[in-house]
């Protein structure tokens, strides 16, 4: 059975209503004259399919997967894309431009270079399984190919590449070619980009639906008419939701400081004179004094009178006063977290009381193993610098809660320079 008959077929129709209104608006986007194929755009696609299939928006950047998606207690990643013509077609999924280098030294060795952007591939997918908490096995490509007047709904399988069967190497100046036995692959020298082949009826993949779209002449002077009709009644739009971003560097120095923040396992013993190494992945997430100042009431109502009542706290270790929550993971897990140490510029695990599924309970490691070693891949004890998390494609954290909501807290990465642009009021990357 496909992903899409799992959904109800109210979702189903929902959603095909969706596309065919946006598509019936083609004319906006049209600059030339030709064939007439309607326009799909894919954020248009990302966020109308999270919404009437209750889903969850999880691309970030580069990421492997546009959607999560729970159906029956299953967790499915799912890459979204949308093109021109049903016809077979190579297209890209994934680039590896940080890693053109190493790429282009064994670009006379066809078996080495297949193996290479093969292994790479699946290592990007495989930290997106941990980040998001997925399997190997249920995750699917969700397309739409846009023929005249229609549009063409397709799924397939979205698998690791099987590295012990590359097969059929085809190089020239411009790309390589290789299979695996299951799915057909490209890479391109010039953007390096990792190409799929998509064919309705190979590659485990189906059609699961087609329709008509009925593109509207004149869309402006529908868009206007529909415009004038609603705005004396329209109400603004209330936002459910608070959201910010955090730095995985120190923003004063902006590096990766050795024995702090992503390195705090690296610091001095806790007891003076010992020789024992701090716990593995104890990690905290360095919050700057000019988030606070901007962003006061994220982690609590007015942090700054938190901080001063803790300060003035002359009580047990035990029982000093912290800004406690739920972390909520983007792989369905919360581990208990909460906002410390001095000018409350630390954001960590930990719980005096509550435990994990084995019975452990949460210390300031649980944190780092899901963001340092469960998703970014870090070998233990290895220093994390800047240069390592460019290379990662990421530098910052999103966070995000309800609105009078402290009591859980959502985190996932985000962008490279995410956090500049946040605290700075630029654009988002």
């Amino acid at each position: 059975m496909s992903v899409w008959e799992n959904y109800t077929e109210e979702q189903r129709n929902e959603y095909v209503h969706y596309l065919q209104v946006f598509g019936a608006l083609s004319e906006l986007f049209r600059q030339k004259k030709g064939r007439l194929i309607p326009h799909l755009d894919s954020k248009f696609q990302e966020t109308i399919f999270a919404k009437v299939f209750k889903s969850k928006i999880v691309d970030v950047g580069n990421t492997p997967h546009d959607i999560l998606s729970v159906i029956g207690g299953k967790r499915i990643g799912i890459g979204l894309k949308t093109w021109m013509d049903s016809k077979p077609s190579f297209q890209k999924v994934m680039q590896l431009k940080r890693f053109q280098t190493e790429i282009n030294e064994l670009r006379f060795d066809e078996k080495k270079l297949a193996y290479k952007i093969s292994e790479l591939k699946n290592e990007k997918m495989k930290r997106d399984y941990e980040r998001l908490g997925l399997s190997e096995k249920n995750n699917i490509y969700h397309y739409v190919t846009r023929d005249e007047s229609s549009f063409v709904i397709h799924e397939c399988s979205y698998p690791l590449i099987d590295i012990k069967n590359l097969i059929g190497f085809e190089l020239n100046e411009k790309s390589f070619t290789w299979s695996d036995g299951n799915k057909l692959y490209k890479y391109t020298f010039s953007d390096s980009q990792i190409w799929q082949k998509f064919e309705s009826d190979k590659y485990d993949s189906i059609i699961v639906d087609k329709f008509d779209v009925k593109i509207i002449e004149d869309p402006f002077s529908f868009i206007l008419k529909a415009y004038s009709d609603l705005i004396d009644t329209s109400k603004e739009i209330e936002q459910d939701i608070v959201e910010v971003y955090l730095p995985l560097y120190s923003y004063s120095t902006q590096k990766v400081e050795d024995k702090s923040g992503l390195n705090a396992w690296n610091a001095a013993p806790k007891n003076k004179g010992s020789n024992t190494l701090r716990p593995l992945n104890e990690i905290y997430i360095p919050i700057p004094i000019d988030f606070h100042k901007k962003h006061p009431d994220f982690f609590t109502e007015n942090i700054f009178e938190r901080e001063e009542i803790r300060a003035k706290y002359s009580g047990s270790k035990d029982s000093k006063p912290e800004v406690r929550f739920q972390l909520q993971l983007p792989n369905g897990k919360k581990i208990p977290s909460l906002v410390t140490q001095d000018n409350m510029k630390a954001l960590q695990s930990g719980s005096k009381t509550e435990r994990d599924e084995n019975g452990k309970k949460y210390g300031q490691s649980a944190l780092g193993q899901w963001l340092l070693l469960d998703v970014l891949g870090l070998k233990d004890r290895e220093v994390v610098t800047r240069d390592w998390l460019d290379k990662k494609g990421t530098d910052s954290v999103r966070l995000w809660r309800k609105i009078g909501d402290y009591s859980i807290i959502n985190i996932d990465f985000a962008e490279l320079d995410s956090f500049e642009a946040f605290i700075n009021d630029n654009p988002m990357p």
